[in-house]
């Protein structure tokens, strides 16, 4: 066993929101909240909080009530948050921006009576029974509709859940995690991998439904530091680090993929922030090589799944030693302690590989209404006191001889792709779902940049034979189950949970054992994915450019002009990178807000011929969005 028990600040009992009343009392003029153009301080956030959270309690709801969120970034999000966990509830997250299907699963399985949300998110919501209280539901002069008491509500009975994150689900069904205070509290005041003081200024850039967002808010309010929200990720890299330094931030959280992203410059104009933490996903040594070169901060390489409250296992970048082709994921947070167990149970020596436990103060409470998979998940500690349990991570690690711990992979086949805990039987799911899908699998594959990307392999449901000896009419019509499927998809799962390629295959292959044989999957499909129509090729210099960028960024072989960059396995991160290197070769800036507001490269050329002729400012309208006729 490993564990770490320093010194951690941990108060036995304490609840969120305590913490967060007691900073309002120590010092209520302190800036607490800045999200755009409005800021609260300790003592304004804790009487706005107050009195929503007394709101709340007229609604029903108690100790352990569940009250989904759904709120566009803002002060307004902070002040909900805090009102639920006053009020004696627990929030859990329903992101505006996820399918209406994936909220309509997560309104079911949680069965919240009350949601805390704001007229515009409210109104795109499915059909639900729950209560609405709305955030934004003020009087002209800016006061709240109903005045409520702006002292704290008394505790009514205690109970230690604080929010519900649900997470990709292995069976095709998304499941609830259960995060309590005391793992929050642990997580934002283990003083071993990061200090935070009341001078500090957080960046929450995470999403409500991403576990990093519980250090981003909570770390901050908890200690007396400043949260900074971002209502936006920037319009590129380089313009949100920038931004990080004209706010002071002096701590900031990036995911794995954007900190590969990283370059001199970029360290250069986040010089004033003293701790850069980045996680969730593997990371090379060159990258952090490039980072200790460039970056006079402290660096800290974390780990962690959501069943134990985020992060658990923290690495200082700067004392790595030995040749390692990638950061280790180090030693446990204070009160965390970790065992790396063989197949039977029994501990496995230093230097050997097996899979990761972790215990103590960062554990979760198991998932929302599912026992069975709870009890799975979460075991008895046969090493630890009577009671104690651990979590099977399914990762599977070693110890080097610098005592750090090395990630090598997972023992099962949930993944990682650009930060986000993935589960590839609920995108197999998704898609058999459909009536003209028989079977599915999905599979990640190194994407050459150090990177994850995911491919889909279907067998439709009846598939036709090549009428007269023709086989393109099957290709054709395979082409067109592409289309189709990836618009079924973007109604079902997440952005970040599409395939970057669809392969229309006659059978799964199958090994000797009845298992499907990945070794025998054809590589992806080459084809673009997929317009109906016969693809535009590019007519200029800069929409070749563009096109030769999208194939090689997204490894299809061929990009029509009016293909849709998301559509053919774009995404958030992609698109950062896109608006770097297309700026580079269109000779005109490209943001990634651009990215998503024109995203084909007839709408981009457009754009940066109307760039170049106003003097490299958009002053024109905007490219027009619909295809020129031909």
């Amino acid at each position: 066993m490993h564990q770490n028990d320093g010194p951690a600040g941990l108060r036995p009992g304490a609840t969120i929101h305590s913490l967060v009343e007691r900073q309002a009392e120590l010092a209520p003029d302190r800036t607490a909240v800045v999200a755009g153009a409005d800021t609260l301080t300790y003592g304004e956030l804790n009487a706005r909080a107050n009195r929503t959270a007394w709101q709340l309690r007229e609604l029903g709801v108690g100790p352990g009530t569940l009250v989904g969120i759904c709120v566009e970034r803002s002060a307004d999000m902070i002040v909900g948050l805090l009102a639920v966990l006053k009020a004696g509830g627990a929030y859990v997250p329903l992101d505006p921006g996820y399918p209406a299907e994936r909220l309509d699963f997560m309104l079911r399985d949680s069965a919240v009576p009350v949601i805390v949300s704001q007229h515009r998110p409210a109104s795109a919501l499915p059909p639900h029974g729950a209560a609405v209280l709305l955030l934004d539901d003020k009087l002209p002069d800016g006061e709240p509709t109903t005045a409520h008491p702006a002292e704290n509500p008394p505790v009514i009975g205690r109970s230690d859940l604080a929010h519900v994150i649900y997470t990709s689900g292995s069976t095709g069904t998304p499941k609830g995690v259960l995060v309590p205070h005391s793992g929050v509290v642990n997580l934002v005041t283990a003083q071993n991998y990061v200090s935070i003081t009341p001078d500090d200024r957080i960046a929450a850039l995470a999403t409500l439904s991403f576990d990093a967002s519980t250090f981003e808010i909570w770390g901050p309010l908890v200690n007396g530091a400043t949260c900074v929200v971002y209502t936006f990720g920037g319009d590129d890299l380089s313009s949100l680090c920038e931004q990080v330094q004209r706010d002071a931030v002096s701590v900031l959280h990036l995911t794995s993929p954007v900190f590969r992203l990283l370059e001199p410059g970029h360290f250069r104009a986040i010089s004033g922030v003293h701790t850069l933490l980045f996680g969730g996903d593997s990371i090379r040594s060159h990258s952090a090589d490039l980072a200790r070169e460039s970056f006079t901060g402290k660096l800290v390489h974390l780990y962690g799944p959501t069943e134990t409250t985020g992060f658990a296992t923290f690495h200082d970048v700067r004392s790595t030693t030995g040749d390692t082709a990638m950061i280790p994921i180090g030693g446990p947070i204070a009160n965390v302690h970790v065992r790396i167990l063989d197949p039977a149970g029994e501990p496995v020596p230093d230097g050997r590989s097996g899979e990761l436990y972790v215990g103590g103060h960062g554990m979760t409470r198991g998932y929302l209404g599912r026992p069975e998979l709870t009890a799975e998940r979460f075991v008895a500690d046969p090493f630890g006191p009577v009671g104690s349990l651990l979590y099977r991570t399914g990762d599977l690690v070693r110890r080097g001889e610098d005592g750090a711990l090395r990630f090598l992979g997972r023992l099962d086949r949930q993944i990682k792709v650009r930060g986000y805990r993935i589960e590839p039987g609920e995108i197999e799911a998704a898609f058999t779902r459909h009536p003209l899908v028989q079977d599915a699998v999905v599979v990640a594959r190194d994407d050459g940049a150090g990177d994850k990307r995911l491919d889909a392999y279907l067998v439709p449901a009846g598939r036709p034979a090549a009428p007269d000896g023709d086989p393109s009419a099957v290709r054709e019509a395979d082409r067109k189950l592409v289309t189709e499927l990836r618009r079924h998809v973007t109604d079902l799962l997440p952005r970040y949970q599409h395939p970057a390629s669809i392969t229309v295959i006659p059978a799964v292959p199958l090994t000797a054992n009845l298992k499907v044989d990945l070794a025998r999957l054809p590589e992806p499909a080459e084809e673009r994915s997929l317009t109906l129509d016969t693809p535009v090729h590019p007519r200029s210099t800069v929409e070749t450019a563009l096109a030769a960028l999208w194939a090689g960024l997204l490894g299809v072989a061929e990009v029509g002009i009016d293909d849709n960059f998301f559509e053919i396995g774009g995404d958030s991160v992609s698109a950062v990178q896109m608006a770097t290197a297309a700026s580079r070769a269109a000779g005109a800036p490209i943001t990634v807000r651009d990215v998503f507001r024109f995203p084909t490269i007839r709408q981009l050329s457009a754009l940066t011929a109307q760039v170049l002729e106003n003097g490299g400012v958009l002053t024109a309208a905007a490219p027009a969005t619909t295809r020129s006729s031909e």
